[in-house]
């Protein structure tokens, strides 16, 4: 056993080694007559306990303990000595770190090695609880998976550096970060590749920022970053593009090559807030931005941004309650014959009849309903609520023995359902509709981009009767593979094409070139968007099957089309 003796007493000194002396265990004294000498030692060397006299010329022996603590963060078990049996003494000593206190009246060698020996255990639990509060302390502010800073820990960062910053003038940056898609890896490949993707991640983003900036991960999938004192937004702009592009870059996770994007947000300190919780929820309405603007990209908060971000999280609490409430109300557009202009088809379309915005646009609260998931709910309603208003036609006016079809747009996330099918069944079996009196709108997009929409899916609707219409023809990329790979019966023109035919000489060719090949593939056309007297001269005397826009009618509603068209239909 090595100790280190510190004692200014030179008899002092010489007794208490003469006692050591005497025990049967081999104990190596090292002395100091000095405090400073003391602590040269203490820290050079490696002692299993310290004698400290607690007056020593220089400084007490609490001063010494804190020094001694402070220096080197120097955890070896000390036990005070003192001609003092003040129990004041002795308390600071304890207090102040002390394994024992023992007057120097009482040093024997029994006293000493019981010291020795008690001082050993106590310092060993305390290095165990310094341990586990370390433990407790790394669990309650740091991520267990990615090692780095969590939530708590963030936000506490964050509102100190804020209060500097006020202080010292300086700007700070918060960047909100977010994996896209991220849910599609754990479903696909399992939460193990996910979670080694999230520590490839957390390395990738801390390999970008500066030493001295601040990274945690927020949960999931979350990510934020705290920027110190920054004297540009470029240096902020810079950061997000290495960011994106570090992370976009593919990796290798136990055999499978995986890529993944992210999206940001930004808002910097005191130009956007000047609180922790404001200055989150700007990052977050920029993150927001990105995500809806197609993600793998980074936005910058702005006022204007948050009017619109807070409109739309607006409209998303209001839809939540939108469909039990009966807000939705279905408008009908009639598409009429390219030769006789008699009414041949209807479109149903969906309003959002809200009660304080008044009637809003599906263009509007449509890209919402996916995002959110409500598009299938909404789906199920138009087909239902399009099918029954069909039914009281035929019971009306023999619309269906008249040769009426009533047209359905789907959603791309519809066509992704596996229950499509089961579900369009039962409600035309509902509403005794025969299948060949539907016709079914997707666009050339949805068609293109969905990969879970297969042949076999549109030939089962096919099969079932329905009328397959590509909506929207000529906007995509792939327009004649979709042709030739799904059993598409018409092709309505994109209103683009008919809205600018006049004003490029081209345009003409191009109805005249989709109206040639639409015939060789014995496929019908509805040209949308019809709004004009020349449009519609233009259509029919190409013998467009059906016509469809403004010039006619706008979107009405069933007691409007029923006044103005359903009357008059003749029987076929």
């Amino acid at each position: 056993m090595k100790l280190l003796l510190v004692d200014d007493d030179t008899v002092d000194r010489i007794a208490a080694k003469r006692t050591l002396d005497q025990s049967t265990r081999n104990i190596v004294v090292i002395e100091a007559d000095t405090a400073e000498t003391g602590l040269a030692f203490a820290l050079q060397s490696s002692f299993d306990l310290i004698l400290l006299d607690y007056q020593l010329p220089t400084m007490t022996g609490v001063e010494f303990l804190n020094t001694l603590r402070a220096s080197a963060g120097n955890n070896t078990p000390v036990v005070m000595l003192s001609h003092s049996s003040d129990e004041h003494v002795a308390l600071e000593c304890i207090e102040a770190g002390a394994q024992d206190f023992i007057t120097k009246k009482e040093v024997t060698v029994s006293r000493l090695l019981r010291a020795i020996v008690h001082s050993s255990k106590r310092h060993k639990i305390e290095i165990e609880l310094r341990e586990s509060r370390e433990q407790l302390r790394y669990l309650a502010e740091c991520d267990p998976l990615t090692g780095l800073a969590n939530r708590y820990l963030f936000e506490s960062a964050l509102t100190n550096a804020l209060s500097l910053a006020e202080r010292t003038q300086s700007k700070h940056a918060l960047i909100m970060l977010d994996l896209d898609k991220f849910k599609n890896i754990n479903d696909t490949l399992g939460h193990g590749i996910g979670d080694e993707l999230l520590k490839i991640v957390a390395h990738r983003i801390q390999d970008e920022i500066r030493r001295g900036d601040m990274v945690c991960r927020l949960g999931g999938d979350e990510f934020a970053i705290l920027v110190h004192n920054f004297d540009h937004l470029e240096l902020i702009d810079r950061l997000t593009q290495r960011l994106l592009h570090s992370i976009n870059r593919s990796m290798q996770i136990d055999g499978n090559i995986i890529s993944i994007s992210s999206s940001l947000g930004v808002a910097n300190y005191p130009d956007c807030a000047t609180t922790s919780t404001e200055l989150m929820k700007c990052a977050d309405i920029a993150l927001y931005r990105s995500k809806e603007s197609g993600r793998n990209q980074a936005h910058f908060y702005s006022r204007e941004l948050h009017k619109k971000i807070e409109a739309r999280l607006e409209l998303e609490n209001d839809m939540r309650s939108a469909l039990s409430q009966d807000q939705f109300i279905l408008h009908y557009q009639p598409q009429v014959c390219g030769i006789t202009d008699q009414i041949t088809g209807i479109e149903a379309l969906i309003r959002w009849e809200h009660p304080t915005r008044g009637m809003i646009p599906p263009d509007q609260f449509i890209p919402i309903a996916e995002d959110l998931g409500f598009i299938i709910d909404i789906g199920n309603w138009v087909f239902d609520t399009a099918l029954a208003q069909l039914k009281k036609w035929q019971l009306k006016f023999d619309a269906i023995e008249k040769g009426l079809i009533i047209s359905i747009n789907l959603s791309p996330i519809q066509l992704n359902q596996s229950t499509l099918l089961h579900s369009i069944k039962h409600l035309m079996e509902k509403h005794r509709i025969p299948y060949s009196s539907v016709e079914l709108e997707l666009t050339e997009s949805a068609v293109g981009d969905n990969t879970d929409l297969t042949s076999e899916l549109l030939l089962g609707l096919s099969e079932l009767g329905f009328k397959l219409a590509m909506d929207d023809f000529g906007t995509g990329y792939s327009s004649m593979l979709m042709l030739k790979s799904h059993p598409f019966q018409i092709l309505k023109i994109d209103k683009s094409f008919i809205q600018s035919v006049f004003d490029d000489e081209k345009g003409e060719t191009y109805l005249k070139a989709i109206n040639a090949f639409s015939k060789v593939l014995g496929l019908q056309i509805v040209a949308e968007g019809v709004e004009t007297k020349e449009q519609r001269d233009l259509c029919k005397t190409l013998e467009f099957d059906r016509l469809q826009g403004y010039y006619f009618c706008r979107p009405v509603t069933a007691k409007e089309i029923e006044e103005k068209y359903l009357s008059a239909i003749p029987k076929k």
